[in-house]
């Protein structure tokens, strides 16, 4: 699998809304080190089930854009679509009541812009995800999927496919 190089080469564009805000969850660990990038997978295992990992990539410096000093990045990975959602407050909160899960419609990054999500995988576990937050969707069907939850305010993300 080549996503970290993916992870890193959209890494200046999934972060854009996390300027200006403190990362959350498993990106914190390597918030301090800008030679490693935290970041949560979704992913389904061959029964279908859907469960989270968290992942921490290392990034090697790279004259970027000279003649700015070199920044840390990884390998690239092609990008076709990139844009934002928006969602209402407790967009997704009678999917959870219900249990309807769904399946991601294609292998894609996210970072939370605005707002806060709860997604919830078949295993039963859930993850709260502030701005900042970056998740690599993997759970395509036929895997069952995840419920997302938005809180009380509506919210944004910025996908990457």
């Amino acid at each position: 699998m080549a996503f970290p190089g993916f992870v890193a080469g959209l890494l200046a564009l999934s972060t854009l809304g996390a300027v200006g805000m403190g990362l959350a969850g498993p990106a914190t660990a390597a918030h301090d080190d800008p030679a490693r990038f935290s970041y949560v997978r979704l992913h389904c295992t061959p029964d279908n089930e859907s469960h989270f990992t968290d992942v921490t990539i290392e990034l090697a410096k790279e004259n970027f854009a000279p003649p700015a000093a070199p920044i840390a990045i990884g390998g690239n990975q092609p990008a076709s679509r990139a844009f934002i959602a928006g969602f209402e407050a407790n967009w997704g909160a009678d999917d959870l009541k219900n249990r309807r899960n769904h399946p991601t419609p294609a292998v894609q990054l996210f970072t939370v812009l605005e707002g806060v999500f709860s997604i919830t995988v078949t295993d039963g576990e859930t993850r709260q995800l502030s701005p900042g937050d970056v998740v690599r969707l993997e759970d395509v069907a036929p895997c069952k999927g995840h419920i997302t939850v938005v809180g009380d305010k509506p919210g944004h993300l910025l996908f990457a496919r």
